[in-house]
């Protein structure tokens, strides 16, 4: 039998054995747990009329995530920001914790890492808001 009878005999078997193998490893590769950090940005909602924000917010937040390779490149493509809603607040310091829950994940993704866990935001009479 010659070297070329040998790679053709049973050719179609051949074929399905091979594009089953590299389906399994493509299968394994994507079901590796990764991490990655993210940098995600700050944004405040829903400010109360005649109050302003006093001093500087973080402009964004720097996060840690772990889960499947596919499951991270949705995280990725979406960078969703961290909201923080000002609605019903008056004037004072208010503390937004647990930075983590606030973040919108997919499932299969869970957080390791998030900086800064607390922001403070400061809401102080607008010197316009006087004015009217």
């Amino acid at each position: 039998m010659t070297t070329w009878q040998v790679f053709t005999c049973n050719l179609p078997i051949k074929l399905l054995a091979l594009a089953l193998a590299v389906a399994l490893w493509l299968m394994a590769s994507e079901a590796k747990q990764v991490e990655m950090e993210l940098s995600l940005p700050v944004v405040l909602r829903n400010r109360p009329p005649g109050l302003a924000v006093l001093g500087a917010i973080p402009p964004d937040v720097r996060v840690t995530v772990a889960g499947r390779k596919f499951s991270i490149r949705r995280v990725r493509t979406e960078r969703a920001p961290v909201e923080l809603d000002l609605k019903g607040l008056g004037e004072g310091t208010v503390s937004f914790a647990s930075m983590d829950k606030r973040l919108r994940l997919p499932p299969g993704v869970s957080t390791l890492r998030v900086f800064p866990a607390t922001i403070e935001v400061k809401l102080v009479r607008s010197a316009h808001a006087g004015s009217r």
